[in-house]
């Protein structure tokens, strides 16, 4: 009789604070991007490539989570994870790893 389900409610609501927080941070991140490329003048800021971050920034937080729960990071050091992979975005991300491997076949590598 006193059994009550959980309170799904309170996980609803823990659940959008931490992936909210993560979304946001990495949405600043790309807006910075953004920003930047605006005042290089690769950009215009009201342009159609301002939508594209925000799917953009989606993936880069969910990438960066998955970088600090693989880190076993936690609270602000997290955020920093995340806040990294949306500066970075995908272009970034591929260029980091290639230099990384490269850096490491080189070394790797068998001398003749």
């Amino acid at each position: 009789m006193n059994q009550l389900p959980p309170d799904v409610g309170q996980d609803w609501i823990s659940a959008v604070r931490g992936w909210g927080g993560a979304l946001g941070i990495a949405m600043v991140a790309r807006l910075l991007w953004h920003q930047r490329l605006v005042r290089l003048g690769q950009r215009r800021f009201w342009s159609w490539e301002l939508l594209w971050e925000v799917p953009t920034a989606a993936f880069s937080a969910i990438v960066g989570a998955g970088i600090a729960a693989y880190l076993t990071l936690d609270g602000d050091q997290s955020l920093a994870v995340i806040g990294i992979c949306g500066w970075l975005g995908p272009r970034g991300a591929e260029a980091l790893v290639d230099r990384i491997l490269q850096t490491y076949v080189a070394r790797q590598a068998p001398k003749e």
